[in-house]
Parts: C-alpha cells; structure tokens; sequence
C-alpha cells in the first residue's frame, strides 16, 4: 500500500511539473495580436503636405515626401519608410497621411538595430526584430520585440528572444 500511494505521489507531481512547464511555455509563445490593438478607422482623406517646419522632415524630404505617396500600413494613418544609413544600418520612420508630420519615435540607425518587420494599417501593435550577432559577426539568436502605439509614443508590450535559426547544410 505504501509503495502504491509513493508511486502514485510521484506520478501527480510528475503531471504538476509538465503542467506547469506546458503552462510556462504557452506563457512564453503567447504574443500581442494585431486584432487586440485595433483604430478606430484607416485615414482615407486626402494626403497632408509634407510638414517642413520639423528639421528633420528637411533633412530627408526626398524619401518622407516619397512615404506620403504610399497608403496608410500602420495604426490607421502612418506609413513605415525605411531607408539605408550605412553597411547593415537601416532608419525606419513614420509619417502621418493625416497631418504631413513625422511621428518622432523611429527605429534603426546605428545605435538600434532593431527592423520593423510586421504593421497592419487597422491595428496600432508594431513587431520589430533585433539580429544578435557574436564578435565574428556570426547569428546569435533574435529578440522580436512588441510595441503600441499610445498617445503618440511606442509602449513596449513584450520581448521573445530566440535563438538562431540553425542554417542548413
């Protein structure tokens, strides 16, 4: 009798155990959905100037004003533009259809390597993917990062690292 209620004790906190790991694990995968940070609406009036009196509109009003041509692709009014700044460097910027404005909070640029790689024009969630990369330039492993778009600003949701896809032979 003894025997059977160890075995039995084990074999219950064996199935708490894989509970809680499948539970950890979901908690894990578990990431922001665009459905979840919806607008309101998805601007469709006319396009705004572009906004000159803001010194950086200026200094890239080429590829801004080249944005402004393109639909809204992010939080119902903006348009991600992204442009090269270097060997593995790439600016990313948001331009409002609305007002002509750029919306100062970017990602890029030679101190955030982070790359946008998913927006929806009806959802405010951003999805960024940093490459963490060793001495030998080698992939590490990737942290994808999630944002919303709140009064003007990017709020941080949550962070998935990973590590590096294997390459195959």
């Amino acid at each position: 009798m003894l025997k059977d209620k160890n075995k039995m004790q084990k074999i219950m906190l064996g199935l708490c155990l894989h509970f809680m790991l499948i539970s950890s694990v979901f908690a894990q995968t578990q990431v922001p959905q665009f459905k979840d940070y919806p607008v309101q609406s998805v601007y469709t009036g006319k396009t705004a100037k572009l906004d000159l009196s803001d010194e950086d509109v200026r200094a890239f009003r080429t590829r801004l004003g080249d944005a402004l041509k393109e639909s809204p692709n992010f939080a119902g009014e903006y348009v991600v533009t992204m442009w090269g700044c270097g060997a593995s460097c790439r600016m990313y910027s948001f331009m409002s259809k609305r007002t002509g404005k750029l919306l100062h909070a970017g990602f890029g640029g030679e101190g955030n390597q982070e790359d946008v790689i998913a927006s929806k024009a009806n959802s405010r969630l951003l999805v960024t993917q940093e490459e963490n990369r060793n001495e030998k330039w080698e992939l590490e492993s990737l942290t994808v990062r999630f944002y919303v778009l709140e009064k003007g600003k990017f709020k941080l949701l949550k962070t998935v690292k990973s590590a590096a896809p294997k390459e195959e032979s």
